[in-house]
C-alpha cells in the first residue's frame, strides 16, 4: 500500500489522507450561531446542512446551534464580522487548533493538517520501540494489538472501547462501542484488581470512570507499554504510549481508575 505521509509515527495511505483534506477541510463549513452577536448572526446566511461525523470530531460540534457557510460566503462578510466568526471557532474547538478553508490547505500543503492531527496526542506513538517478544507474549490474550498499534481508523466512530475489545480478538475495530457494551464485556472476561503490582504484565484492562460513567478505557501490552486510542474522532489514531504516560494523560478532576485483569481464554 501507498503510504503518502507519516504522522505520529504512524504511515498514512494516499487514499486516508485524501479523506482527511475533505474532514478537515471543507468546501461549506460549519459555525456555532447560538453564540454569535446578533449583528453577526444577521450578517450570516442561515444554511442547514447534516454533518457527517467527521465534520463533527473536526468542528467540535457536539452541542449548541450551527449554520454552514461556503469560502465565498465567508469572506464576503466584512472583516469584523470574519473574526467574530473566527473567534467563535477558536473557542470551540480549543485546545486543538482550527481547521482551513481548501485554498488555504492548498497553499499551505498538507503539513498544516498534519500537525493539527498530532495535537490531539500526547507523545508518537511508539510501536517500532516494542521488541517482537513482548508482543509474543501479549498474543495469548490480545492476538490483534500488534496489528492495531500504530494505525488510523477509516473515519470518526470506532472508541477506545472497541479498540480494547478488539485487541482481545474481537471483531470492533471499526465500530463505536458504548460504555455500557464495554462494561457488560469486562464484566464477562476480566477480574478486578487493585494497585500498580501488575501494570506491567499483558491484558490489564485500565478504565477510567467520569463522576461514577464509564468514560475511557486502555490495556497494556506488557513491559510498561499501552495500547490506546484517546477518541472516537478520525484524528484519533490506535497507538502505542508508556504504562505512566496514559494514567497521567487521564488525570481530571471526577475521574477514577480502575484495573481489570483479562482472563485467558
Amino acid at each position: 500500500m501507498e503510504h503518502a505521509a507519516q504522522v505520529l509515527g504512524i504511515p498514512v495511505a494516499a487514499d486516508l489522507l485524501e479523506r482527511w483534506r475533505g474532514w478537515f477541510a471543507p468546501p461549506v463549513q460549519p459555525f456555532r450561531t447560538d453564540l454569535m452577536r446578533p449583528d453577526v448572526a444577521a450578517a450570516a446566511p442561515d444554511r442547514r446542512v447534516q454533518p457527517t461525523a467527521e465534520w463533527q470530531d473536526t468542528f467540535f460540534m457536539y452541542d449548541g446551534t450551527w449554520t454552514w457557510l461556503s469560502e465565498a460566503e465567508f469572506w464576503a462578510l466584512r472583516p469584523s464580522h470574519r473574526r467574530a466568526l473566527l473567534a467563535i471557532r477558536r473557542r470551540t474547538v480549543r485546545p486543538k487548533t482550527m481547521p482551513v478553508w481548501p485554498s488555504e490547505l492548498a497553499a499551505a500543503g498538507d503539513e498544516v493538517m498534519l500537525r493539527w492531527v498530532a495535537s490531539g496526542a500526547v507523545r508518537p506513538s511508539r510501536h517500532d520501540a516494542l521488541p517482537t517478544d513482548v508482543w509474543e507474549r501479549a498474543e495469548p490474550l490480545l492476538p490483534r494489538a500488534r496489528a492495531l498499534a500504530g494505525t488510523f481508523a477509516q473515519g470518526s466512530g470506532p472508541n477506545c472501547f472497541g479498540t480494547v475489545m478488539a485487541a482481545s480478538g474481537l471483531d470492533t475495530a471499526d465500530v463505536q462501542v458504548g460504555p455500557q457494551q464495554f462494561q457488560a464485556w469486562v464484566d464477562e472476561c476480566a477480574e478486578p484488581v487493585s494497585g500498580t503490582a501488575r501494570d506491567n504484565e499483558p491484558g490489564i484492562v485500565f478504565v477510567w470512570t467520569e463522576h461514577g460513567q464509564v468514560a475511557h478505557a486502555t490495556v497494556s501490552v506488557g513491559a510498561g507499554w499501552m495500547l490506546t486510542k484517546p477518541s472516537q474522532s478520525w484524528s484519533s489514531p490506535r497507538l502505542i504510549m508508556t504504562v505512566r504516560d496514559a494514567v497521567s494523560s487521564w488525570r481530571f478532576r471526577g475521574t477514577q481508575l480502575h484495573r481489570y485483569r483479562l482472563r485467558p481464554r
